[in-house]
C-alpha cells in the first residue's frame, strides 16, 4: 500500500478522476467507482491506463473519512477485474464501517488542531485577500498579514500611526478608534458580529473594516499567542463575495466530472489541453463543458470563465 500511495502522490494523482467528485461526497457517505465518475471516462482515463491497469485495480469502494480546509483523506480498498464488482453486501459493511473510523479521525484531527501554534496560524491570515489587523487593548497593532502590510505601506485609506491603525479619512478614524475601543473595552457595546466602517480615499473608492472583538468564548483561545482583543478584517468592496469551486459546483448543478472539467480550464486552457491534463479523451471533455454551459446558461469559454473566476475564494496563490 505505501507503493501505491508514493506512486499516486508523485506522478498519477493529478489525472485521478475521481479527486474532485470525491471532494463533493459527504463524509463518510460509501461510493463505489461507478457512483463518483462513469465507467467509460474511466476506462479510457490516463489514470486507469497507465495506473490502475498495470497493478490489476478495477473495481473500487471507499468513503471519505476527512474534509478540511487543508487536509482530506479516505479508506479505499479495491480489487482485481477477476475478484468482480462491490456489490450491495460490500457497501453495507462499510456503512456500518464508517461512522466509527469518521469518529476517531475527526477526534485525532481535533486533537491536532489545539496543538497548532501562532505561527500557523500567520500562515493562514497571510493567506488572505483581505487585510486582518490584529490589536490589544490600547489599538497597537500586533499583527499583520500580507494584504494588511499593503494596504498600509499604499497609504490611501489607512496608515499605521505610532503603531497604531489609523484610517486617513477623519471620521473615520474616530469612528475605526472607537469600534476598537468598543470592541476591546465595553462587551455590551459591541455586537458579536462586530462593527463596520467605511474608510474613504481620497483617490479611490476606499476601503470596509469590520471591527471583531477577540475576548469572547472561543475567540479568545484563538488568538491567544498574540495576546490580541481585537481583529479589524479591511477589504476591497468591490471584490466579489467568496465562492470556493465546490460551492460553484453544487449553485449550478455539476458533477465531479465537470467541476474538474471546469478546474483544469480556469487557468486558460482549451479543451483539448484541459483533457490532456486530466488524461481524458477530447470528445469527453468537450460534452462536459457542453453541460457545463447548459447548467451556467453561458455559451464562450471566456463567458464561463469570467462567471467562474468572478467567484474565486479571497486566497492568494502562495509565492
Amino acid at each position: 500500500m505505501e507503493a501505491y500511495d508514493d506512486r499516486l502522490g508523485e506522478k498519477f494523482a493529478p489525472f485521478d478522476p475521481h479527486a474532485v467528485p470525491l471532494q463533493l461526497w459527504p463524509v463518510g457517505k460509501v461510493s463505489t467507482s461507478a457512483m463518483l465518475v462513469d465507467e467509460k471516462e474511466l476506462l479510457e482515463s490516463r489514470f486507469y491506463r497507465e495506473f490502475l491497469e498495470p497493478m490489476d485495480i478495477r473495481y473500487m469502494v471507499g468513503f471519505s473519512v476527512l474534509k478540511a480546509t487543508h487536509r482530506s483523506g479516505w479508506l479505499v480498498a479495491h480489487r482485481s477485474e477477476s475478484q468482480g464488482r462491490y456489490g450491495e453486501a460490500d457497501i453495507r459493511l462499510l456503512t456500518l464501517l464508517a461512522p466509527h473510523v469518521c469518529r476517531s479521525i475527526a477526534i485525532s484531527d481535533v486533537l491536532n488542531l489545539k496543538t497548532i501554534r501562532s505561527e500557523a496560524l500567520e500562515a493562514t491570515l497571510d493567506a488572505l485577500a483581505s487585510g486582518v489587523y490584529l490589536t490589544d487593548r490600547e489599538g497597537r497593532v500586533l499583527f499583520m498579514n500580507r494584504a494588511a502590510e499593503r494596504q498600509a505601506t499604499t497609504g490611501k485609506a489607512l496608515r499605521i500611526v505610532n503603531n497604531c491603525l489609523a484610517a486617513v479619512d477623519c471620521a473615520a478614524r474616530a469612528d475605526l478608534a472607537k469600534a476598537v475601543s468598543e470592541a476591546t473595552v465595553d462587551e455590551t457595546e459591541c455586537p458579536g458580529s462586530g462593527i463596520t466602517i467605511a474608510l474613504p480615499a481620497a483617490d479611490d473608492v476606499g476601503l470596509v473594516a469590520t471591527v471583531l472583538p477577540l475576548n469572547r468564548g472561543e475567540r479568545q483561545n484563538f488568538c491567544a499567542g498574540f495576546a490580541a482583543t481585537a481583529a479589524i478584517f479591511v477589504q476591497d468592496p468591490i471584490v466579489v463575495p467568496p465562492l470556493p469551486g465546490e460551492a460553484f459546483a453544487k449553485l449550478h448543478g455539476l458533477t465531479g466530472s465537470e467541476l474538474r472539467v471546469l478546474l483544469a480550464m480556469s487557468p486558460g486552457l482549451s479543451v483539448k489541453e484541459a483533457a490532456e491534463m486530466l488524461g481524458i479523451g477530447e470528445t469527453t471533455a468537450k460534452t462536459h463543458l457542453q453541460h457545463i454551459f447548459a447548467k451556467t446558461n453561458t455559451s464562450k469559454q471566456t463567458e464561463l470563465m469570467h462567471l467562474f473566476m468572478g467567484s474565486a475564494p479571497p486566497v492568494e496563490v502562495a509565492p
